[in-house]
């Protein structure tokens, strides 16, 4: 899976859980995830995370965004679209090789 469809398929992910939640927010690779200007609660982003996550195994890739690689790293996988690309295709390279 290519970069540019990992940032697809997490804004598909976001997008419809804020359009579940009647939110409208216009986002981007720079979108923050947590944080202050964080668009999503922590629940929010549970639920984003768990939907990527299966929509990563729909496409028969299997990683676990909340492993303990992802939660000791000292920059947060989770603070953008962007940082959460970047995790990602890191993981899926790794499983391939």
């Amino acid at each position: 899976m290519k970069e540019q469809e990992i940032k697809q398929l997490i804004i598909c992910c976001i997008n419809e859980y804020l359009e579940l939640n009647e939110t409208k927010i216009d986002i981007n690779e720079n979108t923050a995830l947590i944080g202050s200007n964080a668009i999503v609660n922590s629940m929010g982003l549970v639920n984003i995370i768990v939907d990527v996550e299966s929509s990563l195994l729909d496409s028969d890739i299997e990683i676990s965004l909340t492993s303990e690689k992802a939660m000791s790293r000292v920059v947060s996988p989770f603070r953008s679209i962007s940082s959460l690309v970047n995790f990602i295709n890191e993981e899926i390279n790794e499983e391939s090789k």
